[in-house]
C-alpha cells in the first residue's frame, strides 16, 4: 500500500483509515501539526479526496443496486 498523505510505500505497521494507508512518519505529523504548519494544506487536500472518493463509492453503489437517476 501507499500512503495517503506522502504516496511513499508504507509498511505493514502503518495505520489504516477507511482502506488507505498512513505512514508512520505522517501518522505523527498528523498528532503534532497545527494550522499554520507548513504540509497542512497537504495533509487537508489528501483527506478531502478520500472523503469525496468514499462518497463518490458510495452513490455509485446505490447507483448499481437499482436506484433509479
Amino acid at each position: 500500500m501507499e500512503c495517503l498523505i506522502c504516496q511513499r510505500a508504507t509498511d505493514s505497521g502503518c495505520l489504516v483509515f477507511c482502506g488507505e494507508a498512513i505512514c508512520s512518519d505522517c501518522e505523527m505529523r498528523l498528532m503534532e501539526q497545527t494550522v499554520d504548519d507548513p504540509g497542512y494544506e497537504t495533509q487537508v487536500r489528501a483527506f478531502r479526496l478520500l472523503w469525496q472518493r468514499q462518497f463518490l463509492a458510495t452513490r455509485d453503489r446505490h447507483l448499481m443496486d437499482g436506484d433509479s437517476v
